[in-house]
């Protein structure tokens, strides 16, 4: 093995099964050995498992020279750390001469590793998961078809969700967890988003996300999608300067953001104060904690809430489900974060049971002129997961990255710097591939 490649993959949470399966399915075909690394040694063991060509090892927590000298010593880094943690991967590869993929947006900081990557001839290859990496490349895979056929854009559109196979769906918010449940807890929190419909901007605080939906069939299942921070961007990076409409959001099964918006608008799912409740406190109690005074006055608790937000029934039902109106249980720890104490409960009561199975929903629609004429493309995916280890989830997040390795270890991509899955170079090859996988969009067209 003198002359195998080492893949260092760093993080070994939900998301990357499929990704590390994938690349030790491959790994005697290629000359690979596979390392492994996490904070939990077992988290890491349990996907290398016995394979001759894995190799698991402890991340230390309190110091980064060993995994700085293994990125150093790989020939290639997949990073599946927290987002925060790529930029210092990252300055470690480049120096080394290593690239490196990640699932993760482009921030700043890594954005301004550019030029020192190009000089070492370094590709760090970012926004290769799901969303984003496959919601680009499939929506510049049409807008550049449209393009060479003649067409004008005229709006897009785009939603995409990590939601519950319908084989797996017993709960009244038709949600589970396929992956981290604090991002779902704070999700709508990380700024006003702004869209274009027809022409006129819109900005969408974040205690008005939830309220803000738009109603999508796929497959005819309907779902609400609500947008998502920054949509206006996509004007350049998607070169959709013309466009009338350009909104990018989230999907949820209907019914679910009704219901979410309520704690929204109560301050449950606030991450700004660390706050104290006496030890034992029932749900209902902290529901309380929440309420203004004199909405209590000859009211229960879900009468309050109701009064308070001017919900409905059904919405109500699913915090009932939740347990928030409970007068017998409460919160296992009564300190933390409001959006801390509600991440623990639905972490118990949204779990993936190891027989359940989740579901990828991703839904475009492309709004075009072609010889004067008004079309509409749209072009959807639904992936259902094999079970709570090899999710949907971690198929879409892990193998676009997997399919990535052997051009980029080959240099067939031909790239160097910090870069996205944007352009043909990349989609290409990679929905190819995942097409080969099962992973592939339907599509349907109209005329207006």
């Amino acid at each position: 093995m003198a002359d195998s490649k080492v893949i260092l993959v760093l993080g070994a949470g939900r998301s990357s099964s499929s990704l590390i399966a994938h690349l030790l399915g491959q790994a005697d075909q290629e000359g690979w050995e596979i390392h492994v690394g996490d904070l939990s040694l077992n988290a890491a063991q349990s996907k290398v498992g016995d394979h001759p060509r894995g190799h698991a090892f402890q991340l230390a927590s309190d110091g980064v020279a060993d995994r700085n000298a293994r990125i150093a010593q790989a020939d290639l880094v997949i990073s599946m750390l927290p987002a925060f943690m790529h930029v210092d991967v990252a300055k470690v590869a480049i120096e080394a001469g290593v690239n490196v993929i990640t699932p993760s947006y482009v921030s700043p900081e890594m954005k301004a590793l550019d030029g020192a990557a190009r000089e070492a001839g370094v590709l760090v290859l970012n926004e290769l998961g799901l969303d984003p990496g496959i919601d680009h490349m499939s929506a510049m895979q049409v807008i550049d078809e449209i393009r060479a056929e003649g067409g004008r854009m005229l709006g897009f559109q785009s939603y995409c969700g990590g939601l519950v196979a319908p084989d797996s769906d017993d709960n009244p918010w038709h949600y589970k967890l396929s992956w981290n449940p604090r991002n779902v807890v704070l999700a709508g929190q990380g700024g006003t988003a702004t869209f274009l419909d027809q022409g006129r901007v819109r900005v969408v605080p974040p205690h008005r996300t939830f309220q803000t939906l738009t109603s999508i069939d796929v497959d005819g299942r309907p779902y609400d999608g609500y947008p998502n921070r920054d949509s206006l961007g996509y004007r350049e990076l998607y070169g959709l300067a013309e466009v009338e409409t350009l909104v990018r959001g989230t999907l949820r099964s209907a019914g679910f953001s009704q219901s979410w918006d309520l704690l929204v608008q109560l301050g449950m799912v606030r991450d700004d104060a660390s706050l104290t409740w006496p030890q034992g406190v029932s749900w209902a109690d902290w529901t309380r904690s929440f309420l203004p005074a004199e909405a209590e006055h000859g009211r229960d608790v879900r009468e309050a809430v109701q009064h308070v937000t001017g919900a409905t029934d059904e919405a109500l039902e699913r915090l009932a489900w939740l347990g928030l109106f409970d007068g017998a249980s409460g919160p296992a720890n009564p300190s933390g974060t409001p959006a801390q104490i509600i991440e623990a409960l639905v972490t118990d009561k949204w779990v993936l049971r190891p027989e359940d199975r989740d579901m990828i929903v991703m839904w475009h629609r492309f709004d075009y002129e072609m010889n004067g004429v008004r079309k509409a493309r749209t072009s959807s995916l639904s992936l259902e997961g094999k079970d709570s280890v090899f999710t949907a989830m971690s198929d879409t997040v892990g193998l676009p990255m997997a399919l990535a390795v052997k051009p980029l270890m080959a240099g067939t991509f031909g790239t160097t710097g910090v870069d996205v899955p944007m352009s043909k170079t990349y989609y290409d090859p990679l929905l190819k591939g995942l097409a080969e996988l099962g992973i592939r969009f339907v599509e349907t067209e109209l005329t207006l």
